[in-house]
C-alpha cells in the first residue's frame, strides 16, 4: 500500500529543490536540472541519460521496463519564463512552503508536473508494478522559447530512441469547470496551429520636415487598421465540437441548444453572448472556433526627424485546426491588403488527438473514479506545448494535456501562469501524482505485486 501523506512530503520536495533551480529561458540552463532529476533517478536504481544540445540545455530521460505494448511518455520540460522579482511577494526561486501553496516560478508551468510524473515513475518501480507497456520520462529543454531547438525536438533528431513514444501525457489541460450543476475537467487533445509573421512595407526616406505621401510607417498602419478591425471566419474543429457537445449532454434544453449553435457560423456570436458562462471561457472559445492575429511588435525609424525606408510589425498567428499558412494567409490578405509584404518567421501546424484511445478512456476512467461527479471533455488550446516539436517529426503519435487540478477559491491559479506570485497547492500537487498513477497503471495493464 502506498503511503500517501509520505507521498505528498516527497512530491512537494522534489517541486520545491526544482523551483530553486534557475532555469529562466534565455538561457535556460536546464543542465543543472536535468543532473539533479539524473541523481534521484539514479539513487533509485535507474539508468537515466542526460544529453545536452548546447552547452547548458540538457534534457535527462529514463526508462521503465514493462510489455511489448506501444510505450507513454511522461514528459515535462524543466525550463520557466522570466519574472519580474521586485513584483512578487516571496523569492520567485524560493519553493517557499507558505499557506498550503508551493511558491514560486514554475510551480505551475511546469515544474509541479515534471515533479508529479517523476513521483509516478518512481512510485511504480518502488511498487513493483506489471505493466503492458514501458513507461518514459523525460524533463526536457526549452520550451518557452517557442521554437524549442534545445528539447524533444532536438531529442527526436539526435536520440529519438530515449523518447519514441506512441502516447505522451504532458501539460495543458485537466482544469475543472462548473457549467450549470455540473462538473467537467478537461483533457488537451490538441492545440491550434502557429504562423508567425514579419509584414514590411517599404516606402521613400526624406526629411521630417518634408511629408509625403510615399511614408512606409503610415502604409503600414493603415494595413494594420484593417486588422484591428478582422472578423475571421469560423473553423469548428472535431475536437471544439466534442466539448460543446460533452457540455451540451448535461444541460437543460435551452443551454444545451445554446451552446450547439456556437459551433454554427450565423449563430455563434449571439449563442456565446446569451450562454452563463465565464467571460474567459467565452473568449476562449472565440479565439478556438476561428484563426487569430495578434499584433506583438511594430518597428520603423530611429531619428525623429527622418522619414523611415521600412516600416515593419510582427504578428502572432494561431490557425485552427484544418487551417494551414496558405489558408490563413489568404484569409489575412483580406484585412491587411496585396501590397505589405508577408515573411513567416514559424510555423507548426494544428495538432489533434482521438477522444477514442485507450489513453484518453483511461484518462476517463480515473477520473470517474477519482470525482464521481465529474465528466471529461476534450479541448485544444490557443497556446502552445512540445506537441508542436513532437507530431510533425512523428505523424500518429497521441500527445494529450492533462494535469488534474481542482479550482482553490480566491486563488485562480490559471491566472498565475506566467504571472506574479505563481504558486500551487499542496492539496492539488498531490492529487494530480494520485491521478496520474493510476491513469499510468490503468493504460499499462498494471498488475501490484
Amino acid at each position: 500500500m502506498i503511503d500517501w501523506r509520505v507521498v505528498e512530503a516527497e512530491v512537494v520536495g522534489y517541486l520545491q529543490e526544482l523551483i530553486r533551480i534557475d532555469t529562466t529561458n534565455p538561457p535556460g540552463n536546464e543542465t543543472a536540472a536535468a543532473r539533479h532529476l539524473a541523481g534521484i533517478l539514479k539513487a533509485e536504481g535507474f539508468a537515466p541519460q542526460l544529453t545536452e544540445s548546447a552547452p547548458g540545455r540538457g534534457n535527462v530521460t529514463a526508462r521503465y521496463e514493462g510489455g511489448p505494448e506501444p510505450p507513454l511518455l511522461l514528459l515535462g520540460h524543466t525550463d520557466v519564463v522570466a519574472c519580474e522579482s521586485d513584483k512578487w511577494s516571496v523569492s520567485p526561486f524560493s519553493g517557499l512552503l507558505q499557506d498550503g501553496c508551493v511558491w514560486g516560478r514554475g510551480a505551475l508551468d511546469m515544474k509541479n508536473m515534471v515533479a508529479a510524473e517523476l513521483m509516478v515513475f518512481l512510485l511504480l518501480k518502488r511498487q513493483r508494478v506489471r505493466l503492458n507497456r514501458d513507461i518514459l520520462y523525460a524533463a526536457t529543454a526549452d520550451e518557452e522559447a517557442g521554437k524549442g531547438d534545445h528539447g524533444p525536438g532536438w531529442l527526436l533528431d539526435h536520440h529519438p530512441e530515449q523518447i519514441e513514444a506512441d502516447f505522451i501525457l504532458t501539460e495543458g489541460g485537466g482544469a475543472d469547470l462548473w457549467v450549470g450543476d455540473t462538473h467537467f475537467f478537461t483533457c488537451q487533445t490538441g492545440q491550434k496551429g502557429i504562423c508567425r509573421i514579419h509584414l514590411r512595407f517599404g516606402g521613400r526616406p526624406g526629411h521630417g520636415s518634408m511629408p509625403h505621401d510615399d511614408n512606409a510607417l503610415v502604409r503600414l498602419s493603415r494595413a494594420l487598421a484593417g486588422l484591428h478591425r478582422a472578423r475571421f471566419p469560423l473553423h469548428p474543429s472535431v475536437t471544439v465540437a466534442a466539448f460543446l457537445e460533452g457540455l451540451a449532454a448535461h444541460q437543460d434544453e435551452a443551454t444545451a441548444t445554446l451552446l450547439r449553435q456556437v459551433a454554427e457560423p450565423e449563430q455563434s456570436d449571439a449563442a456565446l453572448a446569451q450562454l452563463p458562462l465565464a467571460a474567459d471561457l467565452k473568449e476562449e472559445l472565440r479565439a478556438l472556433l476561428r484563426n487569430t492575429a495578434s499584433l506583438t511588435i511594430f518597428r520603423a525609424g530611429d531619428k525623429i526627424n527622418v522619414i523611415p525606408a521600412e516600416a515593419c510589425a510582427s504578428i502572432d498567428g494561431r490557425l485552427a485546426p484544418g487551417q494551414d499558412a496558405d489558408s490563413f494567409l489568404a484569409e489575412l490578405r483580406r484585412f491587411i491588403g496585396d501590397r505589405v509584404e508577408i515573411e513567416i518567421d514559424q510555423y507548426s501546424p494544428p495538432l489533434e488527438a482521438s477522444a477514442e484511445s485507450a489513453l484518453y478512456r483511461a484518462i476517463e476512467t480515473v477520473m470517474g473514479d477519482h470525482v464521481p461527479d465529474a465528466r471529461l471533455v476534450p479541448i485544444i488550446s490557443n497556446g502552445g506545448t512540445d506537441a508542436k516539436h513532437i507530431c510533425p517529426r512523428r505523424p500518429g503519435t497521441q500527445v494529450y494535456g492533462f494535469m488534474p487540478y481542482r479550482q482553490t477559491p480566491g486563488l485562480e491559479e490559471s491566472r498565475l501562469i506566467h504571472g506574479h506570485d505563481e504558486r500551487t497547492t499542496v492539496e492539488n500537487l498531490l492529487f494530480a501524482t494520485q491521478v496520474l498513477f493510476d491513469v499510468v497503471c490503468r493504460f499499462g495493464g498494471a498488475n501490484l505485486e
